[in-house]
């Protein structure tokens, strides 16, 4: 997604937790954790949501390049705890890049 070529960090949606609940909010959704991390000179915002519907979905938003990128796993809330960590590492491997 394209956002003005000036914006340089995810930061510019606002505070880690205020944008999680937003998101939670469109999502009828509980949030879990509201992370942020930096990789490499990009901030990340990682979201855990358990979701209404009985599933669980991992969030992850950054912007590079002019874009805003976002990486998200879903699967069923009772299978959860044994994804979980590979799910976070899948999202913790992303890094956004252009040729």
């Amino acid at each position: 997604t394209p956002v003005k070529s000036t914006t340089t960090s995810v930061d510019i949606l606002g505070p880690v937790e205020d944008v999680g609940k937003s998101l939670a909010s469109k999502r009828s959704a509980k949030l879990i954790a509201a992370l942020e991390r930096q990789t490499d000179g990009i901030l990340f915002y990682t979201f855990d949501f358990a979701l209404d519907d009985g599933t669980h979905q991992l969030l992850q938003l950054c912007v590079n390049k002019g874009k805003i990128w976002s990486v998200d796993a879903n699967t069923l809330e009772k299978s959860y705890a044994k994804k979980k960590d590979l799910y976070y590492n899948i999202l913790g491997s992303f890094m956004p890049k252009l040729n």
